[in-house]
This record gives C-alpha cells, sequence and structure tokens, in this order.
C-alpha cells in the first residue's frame, strides 16, 4: 500500500476513464520498458500492450504516453468480485500466510522468479523442498510470504489470471514446523583435516573453478558450437556455491553448456534456465549469463565475445 502512495504522488499520473475502465496515464522515461512498467504497476505487460493498442514486440519510446489499467477495476462479465493482491511478498520471510503460483505449461522456475519481483531461485527451491530446477505443470508452488495484518482472521483470497496470466493464491494455514533437511555429506573426509578448514576450502574452490556444473557437461555428448557476443543478467547465484546459469534459445532447459571468453580462454559451464528474452538489446547475443559467471570469466558486466559448446 506504500508503494502504491509513492507512485502516486511522485509520478506525473492522471487517473482517468475509457470505455468503462479506469487507468492511469505514465509518461515514458529513458530504459523502461513494457516489463518494467508492468513490474512497477503489478500488471502484465501484455495486458498494457493490449490496453494501449501497442505491438508487444515494438519497444517503447521516450516520452510516450502510455495508459495502466487501474488495479481494483471490475472486468465486464465477470460474475463475482475476486479480491487482489496489492502487497508485494516477503521473498525472505517464512512466516505469514503463503502466496501459491499454480505452474503453467512449460514455465522454468527463472520464469516465475522474474514474474514475483525476481524472487531468488534459491529461496524457491528452500520453500518448496525442491532438489532440481525442474517443476510439474499444475504444482502448487510457494513463491513468498505474506504478513498477517493485526486485528482478525482474514479469508482465503485469490488471484485468478487474465488471458492465461499467472494464478496466485494467499491460503492460511497452521504454521508448522519446518523439516530440517540434511546437507549432503562429503564421503571424502581425510581425517587429519578439521571440518572448518574443509568446509572453507570446498566454498574457495566451487568459487575459483569453472563452477559446479563441469562435471554433469563432461558427462554427456556436445555436438553443438556458436561464436557470438555473450550478454549479462544480475543474480545472486553462483557467487559462493559455483552455481552459474544462463538463457540460451538452443540448448534445452536445465542442460549444461561450456562457455569460453575468446579474449582471455577462461572456461565456465552453466546451467541453461529459459530461452533469452525476445527484446530489442538482445538482438545481436548468443546467450546471456549470471553476473556471477561472467565475473568468472573476468568480463565484468559487459558484453563480450564467447564461444558456445553444447
Amino acid at each position: 500500500m506504500k508503494k502504491l502512495f509513492f507512485v502516486l504522488f511522485c509520478l506525473p499520473l492522471t487517473l482517468l476513464a475509457q470505455e468503462g475502465k479506469t487507468y492511469i496515464t505514465h509518461t515514458v522515461a529513458p530504459k523502461e520498458t513494457l516489463y518494467s512498467l508492468g513490474r512497477q504497476f503489478n500488471i502484465h505487460p501484455k495486458e498494457i500492450a493490449s490496453f494501449n493498442n501497442l505491438d508487444f514486440n515494438q519497444g517503447l519510446t521516450i516520452g510516450q504516453v502510455i495508459k495502466i489499467p487501474a488495479k481494483g477495476t471490475p472486468a465486464p462479465h465477470v460474475p463475482a468480485p475476486v479480491a487482489k493482491i496489492n502487497e508485494t511478498p516477503d521473498e525472505h520471510v517464512e512466516t505469514g500466510n503463503p502466496i501459491y503460483h499454480v505452474v503453467q505449461k512449460k514455465e522454468t522456475l527463472y520464469a516465475i522468479s522474474q514474474q514475483y519481483g525476481k524472487v531468488p531461485i534459491a529461496d524457491l527451491k528452500k520453500w518448496n523442498h525442491l532438489s532440481s530446477d525442474g517443476v510439474n505443470e499444475g504444482v502448487n508452488l510457494i513463491v513468498g510470504y505474506q504478513k498477517n495484518k493485526p486485528g482478525g482472521n482474514e479469508s482465503k483470497k485469490e488471484v485468478k489470471p487474465e488471458k492465461q496470466e499467472p494464478v496466485a493464491q494467499v491460503i492460511e494455514h497452521k504454521e508448522e514446523p519446518q523439516k530440517k533437511i540434511e546437507e549432503p555429506k562429503n564421503i571424502q573426509v581425510a581425517p587429519t583435516v578439521p571440518a572448518n578448514t574443509k568446509n572453507e576450502l570446498a566454498k574457495a574452490d566451487a568459487s575459483t573453478s569453472a563452477g559446479f556444473f563441469k562435471s554433469a557437461y563432461h558427462s554427456s555428448d556436445k555436438r553443438s558450437e556458436e561464436t557470438g557476443i555473450a550478454g549479462v543478467f544480475k543474480s545472486t547465484s553462483g557467487w559462493d556455491d559455483g552455481k552459474y546459469y544462463c538463457l540460451h534459445n538452443s540448448a534445452p532447459a536445465n542442460s549444461i553448456v561450456k562457455i569460453t571468453n575468446t579474449s582471455n580462454n577462461k572456461v565456465v559451464y552453466a546451467k541453461v534456465l529459459d530461452v533469452i528474452p525476445n527484446l530489442k538489446q538482445n538482438e545481436k547475443i548468443i546467450i546471456q549469463l549470471s553476473n556471477a559467471a561472467a565475473n568468472a570469466l573476468g568480463a565484468g558486466e559487459e558484453n563480450f565475445e564467447c564461444i558456445v559448446n553444447y
């Protein structure tokens, strides 16, 4: 609610009506896209494009006036009103009511993370007790927790999708003690090495090596090679454990690819999460890496020449 008031007072917005629907006008600022406006106003970018009769695949221009459908306006021909969730889930708090997302066909953890404020993939796996990055269609996936407000019980709320948009549910439940998940034990323990020293060495090795997925890459056959430009996206994964991730249009999801920086011949191995978003700035790149992987390749935050094997 605080975020909504901040937007209303600080941005040059005007509340208007169009064919019986209430909307807000927004002037496009530098570097803003349909995706960023969707995250800012908690609405699907395709709904913004449809409301403004825009081509979804074309970018926005600076100074362009966009109409944003106001949240809470009832859609036509709906027999009963549906409660809307205006608060962003607290991604890192595991108390209160969990917010559920029903997994759609071909959805990945990375795509779901982007829909809910870039929730870390590690948190999604922890909350749902997942041991891998794969999810099944139709599963209720916890994507965050909404803090309970004092002064009474909250009724069951549901956010229904419009035009196959993501579905989220907030369901009250009695808190149960979290089951402790045992960490995998390293069976190769030298008796003369203290446990604390061994953990520090393992952490350092993961962060300075070619990555956690190197062994998985060498265990399968590789037949394809591409040379081109690599882009970079920000992620919290890989900095400590060497688990690097990437986006690629040809390699299948959850497969492992090898990336070589042609300027210094440094190599990392990354797991494919999804395809590269169809945006103008991504037209000339063949792969998008997490910033931890780019850092391990000595490339920083800028695009760089690379070779991709998969």
